[in-house]
């Protein structure tokens, strides 16, 4: 079959190009033809593969609401490429999500899908967090609160524009009635939207993950009183709490990689905290040799995470993880495959570090093991037998336009 994936970049930025990238793969090692449209990034040179750009990134308002130049183009790319299904990532914002799904839906014959990889279907700052705090005030279409909070840069007109570009595309145009099928890739998103008022069903496949191309095993043991922090630095990712943690463990080495937002402050730490190490942006096999360096990656989300990739890079690896009880997280290092402490309880990570300290030999290489079993069971193989399922049609033949 051939297949086109949209998303808002076709560069490797974040989490849903990755998946995205990963999703590629897959579908090739199982005979379909894709093709990746998206922009470039100005930030990010490196592009995932059989790609079609749509030039460099541009974001203005129009495009919130209309750009047939654009839709039309994406809908020539499909009827080329006989294309029997349409994958859809984040397609808003960069894209007119309503004018693009209308018209994959009426001018083509393509299965259309669409895989959630944040909350913007129901929470016009993508991640349910305005600022300071989770929040969920938007529910049932209340999207005039990311006004009266300020959500986007804590600015009124670029707050109201997004409650505008809301309204707009899910009340008055209702563009996720148009596709065939909703994935989610958590079990706490797609429930979290049904309590928002998302009127449609949402299927659930946690992320493929490519676990042939992760051969790395950890190989030190022994404690080595070091931890990691490895992903965008924000404030809704915690990095306070990591920082607040260094300064608490002053026995402990305490590794950050990435970059983001409040990159001031990790280089400030590194500069005034003896045991705060600032590691810039790293390659996988910088971040395996890292996972290789630490005991346990840390990740202090203080936002309902999604399915986040870096817990599942380390779970392959064989290193425990420490994250929020909130969101996806506990769906993946829940059930003794690694360690929860509430986010939202000042001394819950703190008391949880004490009490690791005791963690014998015997159990950490236990925890290791369930983790990599699990990572195992989010194989491509495992993905596709389960979107084939919901899927019929990657087992047929192209659709004729």
């Amino acid at each position: 079959m051939h297949i086109i994936q949209l998303n808002s970049y076709i560069t490797l930025n974040g989490g849903s190009e990755t998946v995205m990238a990963n999703l590629t793969g897959l579908l090739e090692e199982n005979g379909h033809e894709v093709l990746n449209i998206g922009y470039k990034s100005v930030k990010e040179d490196k592009l995932m593969d059989n790609y079609f750009s749509l030039g460099p990134e541009k974001q203005k308002l129009s495009t919130f609401f209309t750009e047939k130049k654009t839709v039309d183009l994406i809908i020539e790319k499909i009827k080329q490429n006989n294309t029997g299904l349409v994958i859809c990532h984040n397609v808003y914002h960069k894209y007119p999500i309503t004018e693009l799904l209308h018209a994959i839906k009426e001018r083509t014959k393509a299965k259309l899908v669409i895989i959630f990889h944040d909350y913007k279907a129901v929470c016009p700052r993508c991640n349910l967090f305005n600022g300071k705090r989770i929040c969920t005030d938007c529910s049932d279409g209340k999207f005039v609160n990311v006004i009266r909070h300020r959500c986007r840069y804590n600015s009124l007109v670029q707050s109201t524009v997004l409650a505008i570009d809301s309204y707009y595309n899910n009340a008055i145009r209702d563009a996720y009635s148009y596709p065939d099928l909703f994935i989610s890739p958590s079990y706490f998103l797609a429930k979290q939207f049904g309590k928002m008022g998302f009127k449609y069903p949402i299927k659930v496949i946690h992320n493929p993950f490519n676990t042939s191309a992760f051969t790395r095993r950890k190989s030190h043991s022994k404690k080595q009183q070091a931890v990691l922090y490895a992903g965008r630095f924000s404030v809704d990712k915690g990095i306070a709490l990591y920082l607040d943690l260094a300064k608490k463990f002053i026995d402990i080495k305490f590794l950050i990689a990435g970059a983001g937002d409040v990159e001031d402050e990790v280089r400030k730490a590194d500069r005034e905290l003896a045991n705060v190490e600032y590691l810039g942006s790293l390659n996988r096999e910088q971040l395996f040799n890292t996972f290789d360096k630490v005991d346990y990656l840390i990740l202090p989300s203080i936002w309902y995470e999604n399915n986040p990739n870096i817990i599942i890079e380390a779970m392959s690896f064989g290193l425990p993880v420490i994250g929020s009880n909130l969101g996806g997280i506990p769906e993946l290092i829940g059930e003794g495959r690694g360690f929860l402490f509430d986010p939202l309880k000042p001394e819950s990570l703190p008391d949880l570090m004490k009490s690791l300290e005791s963690l014998t030999p015997q159990a950490y290489q236990e925890v290791s093991e369930r983790s990599m079993a699990f990572a195992q069971t989010l194989s491509y193989e495992n993905y596709y037998r389960q979107l084939s399922a919901i899927i019929p049609e990657l087992e047929l033949k192209p659709i004729l336009q």
